[in-house]
């Protein structure tokens, strides 16, 4: 029988990273495209499901159609390569035992080690109760449109097992805050720069407004959630001034705030709005604060089977016992786990390397993920014999 091995999962890694999918634009579907060619080189079909132009997801089934669903799922995007890199970005390259490339960690190489593992279970046809679904998506690094496509034309059920292949050095990762973005206007009053008097200073009254959202991290940062770290609130941008000889009117701020279960833009923008109001600001100066983004928590239950069986598979292969934590940035988890469905991140890499120059990643990682995520879909199948 053929085995999907080193070789194969590094030539997987090396053609998806060199395949563009920075977002913006995407072009998730010569990704997804080429996904699907390699699975039909062993008999395997697939569905390329459109999503916009140029942007697609690929999705693929082994085992019983009407089984438990095993869901192995990741992203086909990555942000822009930047600037700084010491190599070329689109190209895998080696130095010593890591690979590099725009992707590596974040997270073509999770895409790599499902593929293997999910041809290798395809070709054994050994699953007797269980309904195997590779699926990957685009758009994840911005608005995950791909997941919402997914899971509408597909509705896993509520006894579903997730596992999405996020960079989490191979930990059982199994909660992370959610984002809501506000912006923070201050409204003054134009005139010229020559006679400041006769205007009222935007940017002024932004200044002490954001002493306001100093404030307010503080506060949020007293607030404790098993499983997570504390929630923040951090100005990330700023303009103001239409040119360099006028009193600007307006200025404004984004506020990115990283939340917890019970958060809502009402809820903090209420909080928010209880500081701002008591910061005294020039004549004629006032504010407004409104909703950008918001973006859940996610949160899966740490006894519940599908860690347990992580583990056990982690134990079973690696023959050490695995750490179980939060996952530090944000993901497509909260779209499983608002259905009921026990998810969680699971993959190669290091989150830390993602988005930055010279993203890196330990490519002995890969190939253990790939025995990890096979293991995992034969412990659940052996589950419900």
């Amino acid at each position: 029988m053929t085995l999907i091995g080193e070789e194969e999962r590094i030539g997987y890694l090396r053609e998806l990273i060199a395949i563009r999918t920075e977002n913006p634009p995407g072009n998730e579907k010569k990704a997804a495209e080429y996904v699907s060619g390699q699975l039909e080189k062993y008999g395997i079909q697939s569905e390329i499901q459109e999503v916009e132009d140029g942007r697609a997801n690929v999705v693929a089934f082994a085992g019983k159609k009407e089984g438990r669903k095993v869901i192995l799922t990741g992203h086909l995007d990555v942000v822009p390569p930047g600037e700084g890199w010491g190599t070329d970005p689109w190209q895998l390259t080696f130095a010593k035992e890591y690979g590099y490339g725009r992707g590596v960690s974040d997270m073509k190489s999770g895409l790599a080690a499902m593929m293997s593992a999910f041809i290798q279970i395809k070709l054994q046809d050994t699953l007797k109760n269980t309904c195997l679904v590779l699926a990957f998506t685009c758009d994840e690094e911005i608005n995950g449109t791909g997941t919402k496509k997914f899971l509408e034309k597909y509705r896993p059920g509520p006894d579903s097992r997730v596992i999405i292949g996020e960079p989490t050095s191979m930990e059982i990762q199994i909660a992370h805050r959610g984002v809501i973005r506000l912006k923070l206007e201050a409204i003054g009053r134009q005139a010229h720069a020559a006679s400041p008097e006769d205007g009222c200073n935007a940017i002024y009254a932004l200044s002490r407004l954001i002493a306001g959202v100093k404030e307010y991290h503080r506060q949020r940062q007293r607030l404790h959630v098993a499983l997570l770290p504390p929630p923040t609130a951090s100005c990330t941008l700023i303009r103001g001034g239409i040119k360099d000889n006028v009193i600007p009117a307006t200025a404004e701020c984004t506020i990115d705030c990283r939340t917890v279960p019970g958060d809502s833009p009402e809820k903090l923008m209420g909080e928010l709005k209880e500081i701002l109001d008591k910061i005294e600001l020039q004549e004629g100066a006032f504010y407004r604060i409104s909703p950008i983004l918001e973006m859940p928590p996610g949160m899966t239950e740490k006894n519940c089977r599908t860690v347990a069986l992580a583990e056990k598979a982690y134990e079973d292969v690696l023959a050490s016992t695995p750490v179980v934590k939060d996952f530090p940035a944000c993901s497509d988890m909260p779209q499983f786990t608002r259905l009921g469905l026990e998810t969680i991140l699971w993959g190669p890499g290091d989150i830390k390397e993602a988005h930055k120059a010279n993203e890196s990643l330990k490519i002995s990682e890969l190939h253990s993920m790939a025995s990890l995520y096979r293991q995992f879909i034969l412990l659940s199948d052996q589950e419900d014999e």
